[in-house]
């Protein structure tokens, strides 16, 4: 997949479900399948895309019934739009940022930023609000941020690794289903 394309589409479905929350979600579960249908690694896109909901509702559920922040419109553990903010998060992993799979300082520290930065912008546009002062609960999400992103493509690449060497150990002419 082009990774402008694979880029457009998810910063397509970050800006529609932050501003028109549950609505929003629902327009950009279109965008989601027109991904899968333009991937060539629609499995493994899959798999992530199932990694990162479940992160996303235990580390943003967290969050908030701990009362770290609040979301318009609310949601338990998390709002509908989140999960679909999750789901479009893992369409990166394979393709546009499939490059950063072993550069795991590197994800660390764009973890730290990236995370941070998308939901100070998410409380800036009205879709939360940060229930602490900005500075802890930014160094807060850069923590998590810095943690999860390494893990999330550490995994990615050794689900690369591993198909790989599948494919390495197949007869010849055996083709994958």
């Amino acid at each position: 997949m082009n990774a402008f394309v694979n880029i457009a589409i998810y910063q397509v479905i970050w800006f529609v479900c932050i501003r028109y929350g549950n609505i929003g979600g629902m327009i950009s579960l279109p965008l989601l399948a027109i991904h899968l249908i333009l991937s060539d690694k629609r499995k493994e896109d899959l798999k992530t895309m199932g990694l990162l909901l479940v992160a996303g509702i235990i580390i943003d559920g967290i969050l908030n019934v701990s009362g770290f922040f609040a979301f318009d419109p609310p949601g338990f553990p998390i709002p509908p739009w989140l999960m679909v903010i999750w789901l479009g998060l893992a369409t990166l992993v394979h393709h546009s940022l499939a490059w950063l799979k072993s550069r795991l300082l590197l994800c660390a520290l764009l973890g730290a930023l990236g995370g941070p930065i998308a939901y100070w912008s998410g409380v800036r546009m009205g879709a939360a609000v940060f229930n602490w002062e900005l500075l802890p609960s930014l160094l807060v999400l850069a923590a998590i941020w810095a943690s999860l992103w390494p893990g999330v493509m550490y995994l990615a690449g050794n689900a690369d690794s591993r198909k790989h060497i599948r494919q390495r150990r197949r007869p010849a002419g055996h083709t994958e289903r």
